[in-house]
């Protein structure tokens, strides 16, 4: 979604620019689709100017036919593959983490979602020299277990140091925190300015359950429509910027003996290309001992019920084996 700046089009200037957005256009989908009429009269201005520059933005950002190699083409210019820190964890997703899609990792308390999202941070701004943005709503995240995860990986402090300059963390405690994070990054991605910041190529959000569930139980349209916004927002960034996008979830039941499933609804379902549900098991070996175990509940390249054994750390301990698909998932 290409935001609405200085120099896009013949006419629209940054006097303009600060009108629409006094009045919640900000977007070029927000003034084509815009009456036109009624923001001329509550802008103060032009009308014939507005049609002026709707009509060039038309020519400009409309969709064009494309065909299918064209389409692979691109995607294999624009696709990167990143690193979870975790080999099993890698094999599981088909190599790692891919820009241009959202990953959910699901679970229950305890299971070792922002465990394995500090591995990924870790993972991404030491291994690839690369730029991280963590969302963080529920004070998860820990900059001593980070710096330990780093510690184990590298023994130089310079290079510890300057991995954890590369992960930017924003404390978000609700929805419009976090929707105003997003839409302020996309701004800046859009006008190539990342100021302290370098190059991004992640965003891991720990968690989108946190901040969407208080809306969900009153006004619940509202609600929807607000997660859904959120959702429009995670696959814009990762399709137009190139960027992988981590969320974290929730699991629940339908009764006490149901299997477990993504919380969130069904209309949620739809955004992540993949899932990987997290959980905490008793080990075989020793019942007080506890194990992490990954398995992909989705996936658009891997078959379903492919499960690993996640260590306490970074890696994981055991190769991936097929297991039955948990239902549903």
């Amino acid at each position: 979604m290409v935001v609405l700046r200085a120099g896009l089009c013949p006419g629209l200037t940054e006097e303009m620019i600060q009108l629409l957005r006094a009045n919640s256009i900000r977007t070029v989908v927000d003034f084509v689709s815009s009456d036109l009429e009624d923001v001329a009269q509550k802008c103060s201005l032009s009308y014939k100017a507005l049609v002026a520059v709707r009509r060039v933005l038309l020519a400009q950002f409309s969709a064009f036919p494309a065909n299918g190699a064209d389409l692979y083409e691109e995607l294999k210019s624009t696709t990167a593959i990143l690193p979870t820190g975790s080999p099993g964890l890698d094999q599981l997703l088909d190599s790692g983490l891919y820009t241009g899609e959202v990953t959910e990792l699901m679970g229950a308390p305890g299971s070792g979602k922002t465990q394995v999202c500090l591995g990924i941070a870790a993972s991404v701004s030491l291994g690839l020299k690369q730029h991280v943005l963590f969302l963080d709503s529920t004070a998860g995240f820990t900059a001593s277990r980070l710096y330990q995860m780093l510690r184990a990986q590298t023994e130089d402090e310079e290079e510890q140091l300057e991995a954890l300059q590369r992960i930017q963390v924003v404390r978000v405690f609700n929805i419009y925190e976090m929707l105003s994070a997003l839409q302020e990054l996309r701004d800046r991605l859009s006008q190539q300015v990342m100021s302290s910041m370098g190059p991004l190529k992640i965003v891991v959000i720990d968690s989108v359950s946190a901040v969407i569930y208080p809306l969900l139980g009153g006004k619940q349209s509202e609600g929807l429509a607000i997660m859904m916004q959120l959702a429009r927002e995670l696959k814009t960034l990762a399709r137009e910027f190139s960027l992988a996008v981590v969320v974290t979830n929730q699991v629940t039941r339908d009764s006490s003996t149901g299997p477990l499933k993504p919380a969130l609804g069904r209309s949620w379902s739809f955004v992540p290309s993949t899932r990987v549900l997290l959980e905490s098991k008793e080990a075989t070996w020793d019942k007080a001992t506890t194990q992490r175990v990954a398995s992909l509940a989705k996936s658009p390249r891997q078959l379903t019920g492919i499960q690993v054994e996640l260590g306490t750390g970074n890696g994981d301990v055991q190769e991936p084996s097929p297991v039955t698909p948990t239902q549903g998932l």
